[in-house]
């Protein structure tokens, strides 16, 4: 049955009541705060996805003083500081303690960040934690009686010109390098206003949703003279990856002014675990192979120790001869240049996915 819209104004509005005296209970250090949480509902805007992700009272406990704590303006605290104010004696601390784990549901599903993984509670005892973005979303979202506005959705249509290809590819690279960045725990990319705050599977599944959303246009788009992009994917039979380790070297250049990455870095880039770095570390051969990237300064028979750049004749061939791109499209394809002093326009976008 289908609930109507006065029915889901009351279950927001008991969402609402049920957070805010959870949020009292943290802030005052009331003994309710068990028992309350045993009383939380199990659906809505934030209890719903903690709940399908089979998050218990302890955790949710842990997650509620994080969020308490990025509201009273000191968004990273211990481990220690969290397990005091969630749990009222010694043993429930140390339970505290060992959920803060790396492999533990809160930290591998990204719903506390911390700056080093900790092994186990020992560490976690003396590691920062920061509350992951999405779940502050959702807190924000149980407050905001406003309805949700939806983003307007991205195109599905063939492409028309060869610089609404670099613009899906770009924000697709920009996706892969928020996901490299979160899943290897490192941010090889300086200076892009990259922050990593969301949880790795949420990263994993909007990378492989605008991947399949961009492999369909592509496939939709007859070849012409004027998309040299794939013209050039046409040529040397590429794949959807290899495309954006070359638009990511082209717009390092363009962009960011950097003229090499290191090789292992967009290894990493095309890479959701270390399993698969290892069956793909030798994806940049076949693109060295025909000259598409150059490697320079690796050690002898491994690539993945050099610095990759790509050759001026590759640039020239994605971007296009002027001769093969219309005047309209190269100013449009400048303007959108100028509006790229960071990722900001791009993240903004993607932000917008999450409703």
């Amino acid at each position: 049955m289908t609930m109507g819209a006065s029915d889901a104004d009351a279950a927001s509005a008991d969402e609402r009541a049920a957070l805010s005296r959870l949020l009292d209970a943290v802030d005052k250090g009331s003994p309710e705060l068990a028992g309350l949480l045993a009383e939380r509902p199990r659906q809505g805007a934030f209890f719903g996805p903690l709940a399908e992700r089979g998050l218990g009272e302890q955790e949710l406990a842990l997650l509620l003083v994080a969020l308490a704590a990025r509201l009273e303006g000191r968004p990273a605290r211990t481990g220690a500081e969290l397990s005091l104010r969630a749990a009222r004696d010694s043993a429930g601390r140390l339970t505290a303690l060992a959920l803060l784990a790396a492999d533990a549901p809160l930290v591998s599903g990204g719903f506390l960040l911390p700056e080093v993984p900790p092994a186990d509670g020992t560490l976690a005892q003396s590691t920062v934690f920061r509350l992951g973005e999405h779940v502050f979303r959702l807190a924000c979202r149980v407050f905001d009686r406003r309805p949700p506005t939806p983003a307007p959705p991205l195109p599905t249509s063939p492409y028309r010109t060869n610089t609404e290809v670099l613009a899906d590819l770009r924000r697709l690279s920009l996706l892969y390098r928020r996901r490299a960045a979160r899943i290897f725990h490192l941010d090889p990319w300086t200076s892009t206003g990259i922050e990593v705050l969301d949880a790795a599977h949420e990263l994993i599944a909007r990378a492989r949703d605008d991947a399949r959303r961009v492999s369909g246009r592509i496939a939709s788009t007859p070849p012409s003279e004027a998309l040299p992009i794939l013209k050039l994917r046409a040529q040397h039979n590429l794949d959807l990856d290899a495309l954006v380790i070359l638009i990511t070297l082209l717009f390092q250049e363009l962009v960011e002014g950097v003229g090499a990455v290191d090789a292992v870095d967009l290894l990493k880039l095309v890479s959701t675990s270390e399993d698969e770095l290892l069956r793909r570390r030798m994806i940049l051969r076949p693109l060295q192979r025909q000259r598409l990237i150059q490697l320079e300064g690796a050690y002898a028979g491994k690539e993945l120790t050099a610095d990759a750049s790509l050759p001026n004749r590759i640039v020239d061939q994605l971007l296009g001869a002027p001769e093969t791109i219309g005047v309209d499209e190269r100013i449009d394809f400048h303007a959108y240049l100028q509006k790229l002093d960071s990722s900001d326009p791009f993240f903004e976008g993607i932000e917008g996915d999450l409703g």
